[in-house]
């Protein structure tokens, strides 16, 4: 079932990067990050009250963390990088993720990484390259800039909330929820202290991608995040999440009108080869857990 809930999430977040890009014609970037957050995390509390199940705090300065690093920081930086990037290329810079979570992941929870996910990382760093294109950058300076300090931001929050799940056997409801809470005082202040904001236009789209990314992409979606993180090991995870921004090219292909070039389509081929190595090596690894 995890993997279904994966699927499900890959599919969700892959277009919510096509909505925030339509959406931030209307809106500024920081007032985005905090209407979607607001929808999420009203929504995650109400339906917590409505079935009365909420754990107490045990790791507070964590969960700020996690907050602040998760739903703060990424969502910040990422719609920042929108502004002037395409939606495409933004989710793929952000989704150098993997690399800096693997990094992390092994130098603070010593998760090993076996010697096809070696290959799978290089693969899928060289598919970065070639879409990226680091010697014809089409995109501004600042917007590469936002996007990696939002795959950061998110890398760093994957190690915080691996250490909160392996130190308290928290219900993923409730950390999602504590997070998004902590996340949107984050926001809230971001937007109290920046001086200038792009006036609001309240359009029928706006109101359709804030309930969209607020409601599935935030609050459905960073719950399932969490519940796959627990689930699986965080280098499986974070270099399979790799297929979103490869349905966001396509995504934004087809509504956009973002189409990718040979070296797109390139590194496009090497993700997806380098995704294919990850789960047979994980299928295998599998079978013989089974036989044993």
């Amino acid at each position: 079932m995890v993997y279904f809930y994966f699927v499900f999430l890959i599919i969700v977040w892959s277009y919510s990067w096509v909505i925030a890009k339509i959406a931030l014609n209307f809106t500024s970037p920081i007032v985005f990050s905090l209407l979607r957050t607001l929808i999420g995390t009203v929504a995650v509390f109400l339906f917590i009250i409505s079935i009365k199940k909420i754990q107490k705090i045990e790791n507070l300065l964590l969960i700020v963390l996690l907050g602040l690093t998760q739903t703060t920081g990424f969502f910040i930086f990422a719609n920042l990088s929108l502004v002037s990037g395409g939606a495409g290329k933004v989710s793929l810079l952000i989704y150098t993720m993997p690399f800096w979570s693997i990094i992390f992941a092994r130098i603070i929870l010593k998760e090993t990484v076996t010697r096809s996910q070696k290959i799978a990382i290089i693969g899928s760093f060289f598919g970065l390259i070639f879409i990226i294109e680091p010697w014809n950058l089409q995109s501004s300076f600042l917007s590469d800039f936002f996007a990696l300090l939002s795959a950061i931001s998110w890398a760093i929050s994957i190690t915080i909330a691996k250490l909160i799940l392996n130190k308290q056997k928290m219900d993923v409801l409730s950390l999602n929820a504590y997070q998004m809470l902590f996340g949107l005082v984050g926001i809230f202040l971001c937007w109290l202290f920046i001086p200038y904001q792009k006036q609001t236009i309240f359009s029928s789209y706006l109101i359709f991608a804030v309930l969209y990314a607020g409601i599935i992409a935030t609050a459905i979606g960073w719950f399932l995040w969490l519940y796959i993180l627990k689930k699986m090991k965080v280098n499986i995870v974070s270099l399979s999440s790799l297929a979103v921004p490869i349905l966001t090219i396509l995504e934004s292909w087809i509504q956009l009108g973002e189409t990718p070039n040979i070296f797109e389509i390139i590194g496009i081929i090497l993700i997806v080869l380098s995704l294919l190595i990850i789960y047979f090596d994980l299928t295998l690894r599998i079978n013989k857990k089974v036989a044993t």
